[in-house]
């Protein structure tokens, strides 16, 4: 794990954020873990952190999400052919629950909803959230991908109704349980020894320090509960999902996951040719595009990445992985910061692979 070790050294010398924590799988089972740095830089250098540091997931929040649509499926309470209207019958989109998972439903890819519900006023934010994300103009379904935070929202929504209870009820009985994960969506009081985000107020909102509750806006202000971000998670957490996932792929299930599903996700493409599957990316094949690199494997691979500086990659056949937490954000989104995680997550990758190959 050296090269790795002086890749998240160099990283967080640069300023390219305060902490990183990487986890290297293969064969089903963890092999290498690192963790550095400190729960913040600003406004006065943190604690140092350990494997017991909570990230904000943000957006490696909807693989999980998908996860619960796995399970729903699998027992029979949600079909990925139902229509949006089914679940949702205001909905401005003609598209499917798969459609919705896998990018396709022809939904906008953001709306400033927070500014509306930051200003107060509305009796039920995370209902008023989920309403304006399903009205808010769509194109036609499987026409083009677009990478949607608001179908992600609508789709929260309906895993509630499938599952018949809030969606933070649902997720921890049906994944977090059966696969003993710590993973869990922040409240309104902070989570104790999380790494801070953002510091500089980007969006005028008057947050300060942003540590410990969810970063991402839509999410904050519309009840920290949804289906696009909101999960926080210690490093062997995401490791634990990521190994839940690649075993159950190669046919040893575990929790509540079927082999057959977990593949059917893996393997569905709601719009021909987009990389985008049902709750996952895949790597582009364009040379320097993808966050996984060059070299990770094309064929069964799955990934996403997460805006506060997270990410997952998946070699389903070989039943690898490598996750990288960070909070790149901290103290700012801006400043370059986005680039520079690109280059260190292509790196990491590199140097993961060059170590796994050289230990067979």
């Amino acid at each position: 794990m050296d090269p790795i070790s002086r890749l998240l050294d160099g990283a967080l010398g640069r300023g390219i954020a305060s902490a990183a924590a990487v986890s290297v799988g293969d064969g089903g089972r963890e092999v290498g873990r690192l963790v550095r740095g400190h729960t913040r830089r600003l406004p006065a250098l943190g604690d140092p952190i350990d494997s017991a540091a909570w990230f904000d997931l943000a957006s490696v929040t909807k693989p999980i999400t998908a996860a619960l649509a796995m399970v729903l499926v699998g027992d029979g309470r949600l079909s990925l052919g139902d229509p949006i209207r089914r679940w949702l019958p205001d909905a401005a989109s003609a598209g499917t629950v798969g459609d919705l998972l896998g990018h396709g439903a022809g939904c906008a890819a953001h709306v400033e909803v927070f500014r509306d519900l930051a200003a107060g006023g509305i009796a039920d934010p995370r209902a008023e959230l989920v309403r304006r994300a399903a009205r808010e103009p769509a194109g036609s379904p499987n026409v083009a991908a677009v990478y949607s935070d608001l179908g992600y929202i609508m789709a929260g929504a309906i895993l509630e109704r499938a599952a018949g209870a809030p969606l933070e009820d649902a997720y921890a009985d049906l994944v977090a349980g059966p696969l003993e994960l710590g993973a869990r969506y922040g409240g309104a009081a902070p989570i104790a020894g999380a790494v801070a985000t953002e510091l500089d107020d980007a969006n005028g909102l008057g947050r300060g320090l942003v540590c410990g509750v969810v970063h991402d806006e839509n999410a904050a202000y519309g009840g920290r509960v949804c289906g696009h971000a909101g999960l926080f998670g210690r490093i062997g957490d995401v490791a634990r999902f990521a190994a839940a996932i690649v075993d159950t792929a190669a046919g040893a299930p575990r929790g509540r996951l079927r082999p057959e599903i977990v593949q059917r996700f893996a393997t569905t493409a709601p719009v021909p040719g987009a990389t985008w599957r049902l709750g996952w990316d895949t790597p582009s094949e364009t040379p320097g595009v993808s966050h996984a690199g060059d070299r990770w494997p094309r064929a069964g691979a799955l990934g996403h990445t997460g805006f506060t500086g997270t990410s997952l990659w998946l070699d389903l056949p070989r039943r690898r992985w490598v996750a990288l937490l960070t909070n790149r954000v901290h103290p700012t989104r801006h400043g370059g910061s986005a680039e520079w995680m690109k280059a260190l997550r292509r790196a990491v990758h590199d140097a993961a692979l060059d170590m796994l190959d050289g230990a067979r």
